[in-house]
C-alpha cells in the first residue's frame, strides 16, 4: 500500500462484490467464468457451505440435521498466490503472497469484475469491500504497546500490567467513499513468533451511482486511499519507518 516497505506485511489483500438478489445468478456462472480466466487461475475447486437446522420430534429431544450444499467456486494461481471466487450473488478476488502493488491488483480486479458482469448483464450491488491484512513480526522480549500502534488501550490502576496478548476492533465512518472501515489490531501468535495483526476492511453500502467499471475504479481508488492512510496512522510512525527500511 503506498510507499514501498522493505519489510513488507502485507498477508492479504481482497476485493469482494456482492450483488442483490434480484441481480442474475445460475450455477453455470463460475464455468463460464473458468473459460475465461482458467488459464492464469488454473486450480478449480468447490467450497461447500454448512447448516444446521433444528429438527423437533412429538415428545423427542431437538435433533440436529446437517444440510450441506454449494457455497462458491474458488480459482487459484498454482503458486496458490492469488485466487477468483464466485458464488450466488457473490464475486472476490484474494491476492495471498507476493502481493505485486496496488495498481497491479486493481487492474486484476476490474477485469475479473468486467468478465463476471457481462456473464449476468444487468446487476445490482449492495456492497463492496476492501481489505488489506497485515502481520508484522514482533520481538521476542518485552514490548511496549505505544512503540508498535498509535491506539493502544489506556490500562490503568489494577490493570496496568504486564499483557499476554490483546484485541481490539473500532467501526469508523468514512465520507469520501461513503462507508465503514472495520479496523482491527492485536497480538496473534504464529509459527511460535509473536505478530501484530492490523486489519483494515473498508466496505460501503450506499452505492448509487457506482454503477458501471469507471466508478467502480473511482471507489476501489478513493477507499485504497483510505485504507493505506490508515494503516500508516495505526502505526508508531519508528515501526513504520523500520518496515520501510527493512531493520
Amino acid at each position: 500500500m503506498g510507499e514501498r516497505l522493505l519489510s513488507a506485511p502485507l498477508i492479504e489483500a481482497l476485493c469482494e462484490f456482492r450483488f442483490s438478489p434480484s441481480s442474475p445468478w445460475d450455477w453455470t456462472f463460475p464455468g463460464r467464468l473458468y473459460d475465461q480466466i482458467g488459464e492464469e487461475f488454473h486450480e478449480r475447486s468447490q467450497v461447500d457451505g454448512v447448516g444446521v437446522q433444528i429438527q423437533l420430534g412429538p415428545g423427542k429431544p431437538p435433533t440436529p440435521q446437517i444440510i450441506k450444499g454449494p457455497d462458491r467456486v474458488q480459482m487459484k494461481r498454482l503458486d496458490g498466490s492469488a485466487m477468483v471466487q464466485i458464488g450466488p450473488h457473490l464475486l472476490a478476488v484474494n491476492f495471498l503472497r507476493n502481493y505485486p502493488n496496488w495498481e497491479t491488483f486493481r487492474t486484476s480486479v476490474l477485469s475479473i469484475f468486467e468478465k463476471y458482469i457481462k456473464l449476468c448483464g444487468e446487476y445490482s450491488m449492495q456492497r463492496i469491500g476492501l481489505r488489506y491484512i497485515n502481520q508484522i513480526t514482533l520481538p521476542e522480549d518485552k514490548f511496549e504497546l505505544e512503540t508498535l500502534i498509535s491506539l493502544s488501550p489506556p490500562l490503568r490502576g489494577v490493570l496496568d500490567k504486564p499483557l499476554a496478548g490483546f484485541y481490539q476492533r473500532y467501526e469508523i465512518l468514512f465520507d469520501s467513499p461513503k462507508g465503514i472501515l472495520i479496523h482491527q489490531t492485536g497480538i496473534q501468535r504464529v509459527d511460535q513468533r509473536n505478530v501484530l495483526m492490523v486489519d483494515l476492511d473498508f466496505g460501503s453500502m450506499e452505492l448509487e451511482g457506482v454503477c458501471d467499471q469507471l466508478a467502480v475504479e473511482n471507489w476501489l481508488n478513493e477507499a485504497h486511499d483510505r485504507i493505506y492512510e490508515s494503516f500508516v496512522g495505526s502505526l508508531n510512525p519508528n515501526l513504520y519507518e523500520r518496515l520501510k527500511r527493512g531493520i
